[in-house]
């Protein structure tokens, strides 16, 4: 009789143990099942946004897929939306005009924290969000941004620790797309906003090969090149360079871009845009033009914040003085009533940027063509002049042995 107390605080202790397991073997099922099931979702969304191709159709295209985003991470952050912060800085881009290397910077150098991404890809970790350009299934409504941010309380943490607190997006797309200040403007009404800017020719090819990169990368993935077709792109994937810019000057991508202009002044909530729209209208291969024209990106920009909160910068200052950018950043910050940690030491011996996410070049018949070029140059000369009078001071480009297109008697040539 006296051994039946023992064998009941055994039973009862097994019993409990037994409970424990099932509990933590329903938790990882339950967690699997989420990672799963919101996974796949991002990555059938995004197959046909970002990579433009229809979804795959075998479970190990989607499996590899599942590889590279972070279900897990959207569903805590979605669930945590309210209790976060939102950015006091923008890098708006352009695009391969060094936004990469400055969001390091501003990291390493001045102690900012950049936003989550949803992507598994060390250049993008900690840099963009993508949440204006509809990665999250086209949300894009200022009210779920926060999710891709800090906690409030991590904030509150360094606060109390007498440390500077600033965080950033460095979402590149953010320029040129049509809806994005509006939406930038609601999330954040007086934020510092940074613009890259790079002689226009060598940045389209720049965003040509990153784009032809990012084609082979979605290949790796197991997608097959069955593109997305009417009514999302028109005549999409451009097959070569010239194409490509012919592409975005043509009168249906032009419409394209002038009906994205007004959707986010739509009343519907929340707001969710239309994949021909995403992550710009028809495609990324249909900017081009679009990003060639500087001052008049900025317009829509500059209708919504004042002066004091841009500051432009030069991929040839970023690249051969970043410390002096990352000062009149600390600068600029302290002007809007930023509180930002000082230029750290180790700044001042940083005799060049480091050079990210550049660009290789691609096989001879992808490179673009000496005509394509030459005649870029001719017609982005005046955009450039008016980009110059809205900044105040003449870039250099046209006279630039760097940028040989301007220039009648100089052959081009890429090594």
């Amino acid at each position: 009789s006296r051994r039946r107390p023992h064998h009941s605080m055994a039973a009862t202790g097994a019993a409990g143990s037994a409970l424990a397991a099932r509990t933590v073997i329903i938790g990882a099922g339950a967690l699997l099942g989420i990672r799963y099931i919101i996974g796949a979702a991002f990555a059938h969304y995004n197959c046909r946004i970002v990579f433009n191709r229809h979804p795959p159709r075998n479970l190990r295209a989607l499996q590899k897929i599942l590889g590279v985003v972070r279900p897990l991470g959207i569903a805590w952050r979605a669930l945590t939306c309210t209790l976060r912060c939102r950015p006091n800085v923008y890098i708006l881009g352009e695009v391969r005009c060094g936004t990469t290397t400055l969001a390091s910077l501003l990291r390493g150098r001045l102690g900012m924290h950049g936003p989550f991404t949803p992507w598994v890809h060390p250049l993008a970790e900690r840099k963009e969000s993508f949440f204006f350009v509809g990665h999250y299934w086209g949300l894009v409504d200022p009210t779920f941004y926060r999710m891709c941010f800090p906690l409030r309380l991590t904030k509150l943490v360094y606060k109390l620790c007498r440390r500077t607190f600033v965080v950033f997006d460095g979402c590149a797309s953010y320029l040129s797309a049509p809806w994005a200040p509006a939406l930038v403007q609601r999330a954040t009404p007086r934020p510092l906003l940074i613009v890259c800017l790079r002689e226009p020719v060598s940045q389209h090819i720049s965003w040509w090969r990153l784009e032809q990169a990012s084609m082979a990368w979605a290949k790796s993935l197991g997608l097959e090149e069955e593109w997305v077709g009417e009514p999302d792109r028109l005549g999409y994937p451009p097959r070569s360079f010239a194409d490509a810019i012919a592409l975005s000057q043509s009168p249906r991508v032009r419409e394209r871009w002038r009906l994205a202009e007004g959707l986010a002044d739509g009343g519907n909530w929340p707001l969710i845009l239309p994949a021909w729209a995403l992550p710009f209208p028809n495609g990324q291969l249909s900017a081009f033009d679009r990003m060639g024209h500087y001052a008049e990106t900025l317009a829509p920009w500059l209708a919504r914040f004042p002066r004091e909160c841009f500051l432009f910068v030069t991929l040839d200052e970023l690249s051969e003085q970043p410390q002096a950018v990352l000062e009149r950043v600390r600068r600029q910050c302290a002007a809007l009533g930023i509180e930002c940690a000082a230029v750290t030491s180790d700044t001042t011996r940083l005799d060049d940027a480091p050079r990210l996410n550049e660009s290789p070049p691609l096989p001879p018949h992808l490179e673009p063509d000496e005509h394509t070029l030459r005649h870029l140059a001719k017609r982005y000369r005046e955009p450039n002049q008016r980009l110059f009078d809205l900044i105040g001071r003449d870039l250099g480009w046209h006279d630039d042995e760097r940028y040989p297109w301007y220039s009648c008697a100089k052959r081009l040539s890429f090594t």
